[in-house]
């Protein structure tokens, strides 16, 4: 082998090492917000032995399906309550999105344009700050992406078993988070047969089997639903849980039509400007006198409809986005593929607004050292050294501008990604309340003892917890928690002023400081101004 060839090798390896490295450390990371709480009701599920019924403490859940809280109960059952154990299978099934990524690039383009867009699914911002902080969509994405891949292939050989796997993976989708899983899979199918003007095989019978399949699939959620709630539950699961967060009825209340627009700068980072020259490039070839590329307004024109609904709704936040990334990735992958047709203007031009957008994510490198001063050691150290080392090889041995550009994007993304999770994302997760809370209590609490929880949404409390943590959520709930002696309650301030009034004293009252990590803002990330920022629970014992 050439010892260019090595070296290049070397470098896209030592980029590899890096990801896989953030990818692992963020599975030991604190979980917090919807994380904290589906890990609640993993770990719930799998003590009762009840792995259709879902359940946060007694009470009956419905907000969503099973497959999260199978792989996080999964992890559960072999490995304990740990962060390892909940995040271990969501993770690789996430993963798993990635390969069904590059599979899906391959098949519509070519090899190249799979592999540039696994890196970029793989890298992206959004897809690794939800490795660590495990949603819904997280494995949602995966379905979906699974569901492109094997439709796409039965639109293009007619092979059944595409077809059967296609509409597992869009039931597995729904599994994940409802029938929100089969929009981008049914306009893709639906704008494909559309710009083919092949309206015979739009309402061919064949849908409703796939239909009938995906069902299946979901089916446990609803039989779930159904047994739980009645006809309420299986309404929640189709309509109010979709339509009325579009709605603001059941949730959300942003205004916003732009949110998705400005998020996505940071969502695709390091490749945004990639993306957004791929976008407009296929897109721009919608109206020209050369034949469109049909793949490609069917994958673009299933996710513009699919933002323009998330758009409209009132409900937002960056992880409903994460299923678009996928298909996204492989238009970006595409145009990457096929740089060498690009004027050298379009090259020059693509390559001074990333080695710009490479700067700005070194200026936010700083800031983060700045912000975890005190906690940094000596990897940051290391990896700007070898970041710096990486900058100046791939200069010396690689000639081609857009893969050498294109390497120091993927080592900076894992050389950030990893000084996140090993250096700064744990060290703000110490200011999480549960943690401290249940620190006090187990070194402080004598045989027999119990732990309540008032006035607070923390459900990690119930995940980390040894033992079972009681919720005071009625009032006759509260009236047996004031008969028992050796009580410790966990409470917010205005719950600890209300308990004021019915207990005189306490034994023990210990102020608890805390920030949630779904709540942080500028004030608390920086350390000068961080202490205002934080809130105060109370952790109170009364023998």
């Amino acid at each position: 082998m050439p010892v260019k060839k090595s070296y290049k090798n070397i470098l896209w390896g030592y980029a590899f090492l890096l990801l896989v490295l953030a990818y692992i450390f963020g599975l030991f990371i604190d979980l917090t917000g919807d994380s904290g709480l589906y890990a609640a009701i993993a770990r719930q599920m799998v003590e009762s032995h009840d792995w259709l019924t879902l359940k946060i403490n007694k009470e009956l859940y419905d907000q969503k399906p099973h497959l999260l809280f199978w792989l996080a109960g999964l992890g559960i059952k072999i490995f304990g309550n740990t962060n390892f154990a909940f995040k271990i299978f969501p993770t690789l099934w996430a993963l798993a999105g990635v390969y069904f990524t590059y599979r899906l690039g391959k098949l519509l383009y070519s090899k190249t344009a799979g592999k540039y867009a696994a890196l970029i699914a793989g890298t992206s911002q959004v897809f690794v700050l939800y490795l660590l902080d495990i949603h819904t969509d997280t494995v949602l994405q995966t379905g979906v992406v699974l569901a492109l891949w094997q439709l796409t292939a039965f639109l293009k050989s007619g092979t059944p078993i595409h077809f059967v796997l296609g509409f597992v993976g869009v039931g597995l989708a729904m599994l994940s988070k409802g029938p929100v899983g089969a929009v981008i899979p049914f306009f893709m199918v639906f704008i494909y047969l559309i710009a083919r003007k092949d309206y015979r095989h739009i309402f061919h019978p064949k849908w409703f089997l796939g239909i009938i399949i995906a069902f299946i699939v979901v089916s446990p959620s609803l039989v779930h639903l159904y047994k739980s709630f009645g006809t309420e539950g299986i309404r929640f699961f189709f309509i109010t849980n979709n339509f009325g967060r579009i709605s603001g009825e059941y949730a959300g209340s942003s205004n916003d039509p732009f949110f998705y627009l400005y998020n996505s700068l940071w969502i695709f980072l390091p490749w945004t400007v990639f993306v957004v020259f791929a976008v407009f490039s296929e897109i721009k070839s919608w109206f020209s006198e050369k034949k469109s590329d049909v793949w490609g307004i069917a994958l673009l024109g299933s996710v513009l409809i699919f933002t323009v609904i998330l758009s409209i709704a009132k409900g937002k936040s960056p992880n409903y986005f994460l299923m678009a990334v996928f298909p996204i990735a492989v238009l970006t992958g595409r145009w990457m593929a096929q740089n060498v047709s690009f004027s050298i203007k379009t090259e020059k031009t693509v390559q001074g607004f990333q080695w710009a957008v490479i700067g700005i994510i070194l200026l936010v490198f700083g800031v983060a050292l700045f912000i975890n001063q005190g906690n940094n050691g000596w990897l940051p150290i290391v990896l700007i050294l070898f970041f710096l080392i990486v900058v100046i090889f791939a200069f010396r041995f690689q000639n081609k501008k857009s893969l050498r550009v294109t390497l120091v994007s993927f080592v900076l993304a894992g050389t950030l990604s990893l000084f996140l999770n090993v250096s700064v994302i744990p060290h703000l997760y110490d200011y999480q309340g549960a943690r401290k809370a249940l620190a006090v209590f187990n070194k402080e609490r004598k045989e027999g003892d119990k732990l309540y929880k008032h006035h607070w949404q923390e459900y990690e409390v119930f995940f980390y917890a040894d033992e079972p943590v009681i919720q005071i959520l009625t009032d006759n709930d509260y009236r047996n928690m004031m008969k028992q002696s050796g009580v410790w309650i966990y409470t917010t301030e205005a719950g600890y002023n209300n308990l004021k009034k019915e207990i005189k004293t306490f034994d023990i009252v210990i102020p608890i400081r805390l920030r949630r990590m779904n709540r942080i803002g500028l004030e608390f990330l920086n350390p000068l101004t961080r202490e205002h920022s934080l809130e105060t629970n109370y952790l109170v014992y009364r023998k």
